[in-house]
């Protein structure tokens, strides 16, 4: 679990410390505001695109040898951001990490799921969550730290040793089968699904413009937008006759996943959209600082590491459901609070109201996790990791250009009081969405012979 782990958290602490660093490379590269924004958007687009395609590598290939790659191309790229002698090549930097980091993401679900027993399995990703999760609220704290004493550069260097601990860990105690899924007899394994994926990968591009263009909708925007549902239906039909596809569409046939991969969506939509209301929130309307912010934003970090392990275990004996059904509740409990008070009260009771927030988040997001690569056969889990990670990442760009796009170019009192009311819409969602995921804990039979929808996906 450390291995593994400690490669996962360099994709979330990566994307996080980066924030704090964007001034420093300004200056460094002489570059402005938008130019240096693509470093974020660079790299949360080409995960969200290849979360899939490392998805079926690590089915096709075994998880392992997928994960090994991953974090030494990881550490590889992280070496070429340090020594970058442009921006240009900075970029491209971030782009090999972003893909590096996709390959890493869902083996390291994968490996999880391959290597904990049926009836541990909720308290594994209780674990896992919480150490994932952890790395990607304290991200900002910790680059703020590096920068000032080191430089920005430092950013990218701690990932090197992180990714070698990885890498040694992983390679000395995993098992090298793990989680590799031998064709039958008679049976030609077919290739990776390039024009399936060339086709998300248009989708996805159109929606993340459309996205963008929230707010100020351009010509281009609107295209974009028209664009996103035919695109996503000539993509349905094309994976449903494909002989291996990048996502089969089918995995939503079970109601476990599709409630999985919804819920996913919409709990990191509430979470990048606090990443953005919240300090703007305290800097410009609470009159606190930049440190008071970040100790705020630790009530949401802070007591989702603590719920988490709670979460995953109560899952185990009582089902996934409950656990997902009260977190949901709990975070929704603490939106409303916050849409009603936020803009007219002090940082110390937003940071206690975040408090219920990140406990909710915490117990039901394990649950969650382990529901969705449960409700699937075990040579789809890559597959079903890739598409329950996309929903993520989506979710935080939802998230982000929601709150953008309710403040507006000005910070009032209004625009972060709608944006916690949005949120609240969202946090029902979830509460509706949770109660189809399973009540029952599953046997060690039922695990043995795969799940009740297995003929239903193929």
């Amino acid at each position: 679990m450390l291995g593994i782990a400690s490669g996962a958290v360099l994709v979330p602490l990566n994307s996080t410390m980066l924030a704090v660093a964007l001034p420093s490379i300004m200056d460094r590269f002489d570059v402005d505001p938008v130019t240096v924004s693509s470093l974020v958007t660079l790299y949360l687009g080409t995960v969200t695109i290849t979360l899939l395609a490392s998805g079926s590598l690590g089915d096709r290939y075994g998880q392992r040898p997928v994960f090994l790659i991953g974090v030494s191309a990881f550490a590889v790229s992280s070496l070429i951001a340090v020594v970058a002698p442009s921006f240009e090549v900075l970029a491209a930097s971030r782009v090999l990490q972003a893909v590096s980091g996709a390959l890493v993401s869902t083996t390291s679900v994968a490996l999880v799921r391959a290597l904990s027993p049926a009836d541990r399995r909720g308290a594994a990703f209780g674990l896992f969550d919480m150490l994932v999760s952890t790395s990607a609220t304290i991200g900002p704290f910790i680059g703020g730290l590096l920068v000032g004493a080191f430089g920005w550069q430092s950013l990218f260097l701690l990932a090197v040793p992180v990714a070698v601990f990885a890498a040694i860990l992983v390679a000395v105690l995993v098992p090298a089968d793990t989680g590799r899924h031998e064709p039958r007899s008679g049976v030609r394994t077919p290739g990776i699904d390039v024009p399936g994926l060339v086709l998300l990968a248009a989708m996805l591009i159109a929606l993340l413009v459309a996205i963008r263009s929230l707010g100020g909708m351009s010509g281009i925007g609107l295209l974009a937008a028209i664009a996103v549902i035919p695109l996503l239906t000539v993509f349905v039909r094309y994976e449903l006759r494909a002989e291996r596809p990048a996502v089969d569409p089918r995995l939503f046939a079970s109601r476990a996943f599709s409630a999985a991969v919804l819920g996913v969506l919409g709990a990191t939509v509430i979470l990048h959209a606090v990443f953005i209301l919240v300090p703007l929130l305290v800097e410009r309307l609470l009159d606190g600082s930049a440190e008071t912010a970040g100790l705020v934003l630790l009530g949401v970090s802070g007591l989702w590491a603590v719920a988490a392990p709670f979460g995953g275990r109560l899952s185990d004996r009582r089902g996934r459901r409950l656990p997902v059904v009260v977190g949901s509740i709990c975070l929704t409990i603490g939106l409303i609070a916050l849409w009603q008070v936020a803009a007219e009260t002090t940082a110390l009771v937003v940071g206690a109201l975040l408090c219920v927030v990140g406990f909710g988040m915490g117990f039901s997001g394990s649950p969650r996790q382990a529901a969705a690569l449960e409700s699937v056969p075990g040579d789809r889990v890559g597959m079903a990791a890739g598409t329950y990670y996309t929903g993520r990442y989506l979710g935080g760009i939802l998230g982000a250009s929601l709150a953008g796009a309710v403040l507006g170019t000005t910070v009032t009192a209004a625009g972060v009081t709608l944006g916690f009311g949005l949120l609240v819409i969202v946090g029902a969602g979830l509460i509706v969405v949770s109660f189809g995921l399973p009540g029952r804990v599953r046997s060690r039979v039922q695990e043995s012979v795969g799940p009740a929808t297995g003929s239903a996906i193929g």
